[in-house]
């Protein structure tokens, strides 16, 4: 990104998140009467966050910079015309370039996430991502993703690829597009935002979002729910009503449901194909259970307490 301040915006929002996150878990479980979390469970989910954390980021480091990956595709579609205007974007085509690519982005992610991560063969690049039955940005496999550089990649490449075909098809020059680059900044802060268990509490979050179609907190619980098919979008819920996979979080149908997987399986399962998992020792000192549905076999809708917590 070019601009270093709203960098810093944007690193300070997601770090409140994830401090408000913690307050909701050490605190707010007092609130609602749940047993207090020992020391040995935050340790070993610490643990795991390392864990997550080296190999998401040697992931990312096999993918190309944003800025590479676009002047690499404006360099793709230059190589058909004579000549080439690359000069940044700037002043209202920024604006409009900014919307353009977010919403384009958007579908990208929607078809990823729903046909790529969701499929059968590669549910494995994201099985992680919906191990946790408590949906916060505190949890590994939310806060940090160790297959993460797998959609990212595809989704920035399709983007881009689509961004300039629509220059070429509306005559507009192929601009440099690195000072729109920021906007990563802010889909980052509303994919983090749709996963907080903190913000959740607050109707008022929820109607705010939803009137320019941003995901919501209570929209994206209901992705992580056993045996709901629906709310794909990550930071925009555009397309999952345009393709007919919207839930509404304020419908009664749709509160209370039970988080997480519907079949036994753990940290260690999800990043060796479910060929090795941990011992049930360390499942029992560790609390396992409290954050993963282990044992579960089979499980359907109901038939666990539901820690959803819908929009009033």
């Amino acid at each position: 990104m070019e601009s270093r301040p709203l960098l810093f915006v944007i690193v300070a929002i997601q770090a409140t998140l994830v401090v408000l996150d913690v307050f909701e878990h050490l605190w707010g479980g007092k609130r609602r009467g749940s047993e207090a979390v020992q020391l040995r469970p935050l340790i070993f989910l610490f643990l795991v966050t390392l864990v997550f954390l080296v190999l998401q980021v040697g992931g990312l480091s096999l993918v190309p910079e944003a800025s590479e990956l676009f002047a690499s595709v404006r360099g793709l579609y230059g190589g058909y015309f004579d000549e080439v205007i690359a000069a940044p974007v700037r002043g209202v085509p920024l604006l409009l370039v900014g919307v353009l690519a977010f919403y384009v982005a958007g579908l990208w992610d929607y078809l990823v996430h729903r046909f790529v991560s969701h499929s059968r063969w590669l549910w494995f690049t994201h099985e992680y991502h919906h191990l946790p039955n408590q949906v916060s940005v505190v949890m590994p496999g939310i806060l940090v993703r160790p297959f993460a550089a797998f959609p990212l990649f595809l989704t920035l490449a399709a983007t881009s690829l689509s961004i300039y075909a629509v220059f070429v098809l509306a005559g507009f020059p192929l601009w440099d597009l690195t000072p729109a680059l920021p906007l990563l900044g802010v889909i980052a802060v509303v994919l983090t935002a749709s996963h907080s268990s903190f913000l959740r509490r607050f109707a008022a979050v929820h109607h705010v979002m939803r009137l320019v179609a941003l995901t919501t907190p209570q929209e994206h619980l209901l992705h992580h729910t056993v045996g709901v098919d629906g709310n794909y979008g990550n930071f925009t819920t555009m397309w999952d009503r345009v393709f007919g996979t919207y839930l509404d979080p304020l419908r009664e149908e749709n509160r209370g449901k039970p988080l997480g997987l519907s079949y036994d399986q753990d940290f260690l399962g999800t990043l060796t194909f479910g060929l090795a998992k941990l011992p049930p020792s360390i499942r029992g000192r560790c609390q396992l259970a409290r954050f993963c549905n282990i044992e579960a076999k089979h499980l359907r809708e109901g038939d666990l307490e539901g820690s959803s917590t819908a929009a009033e």
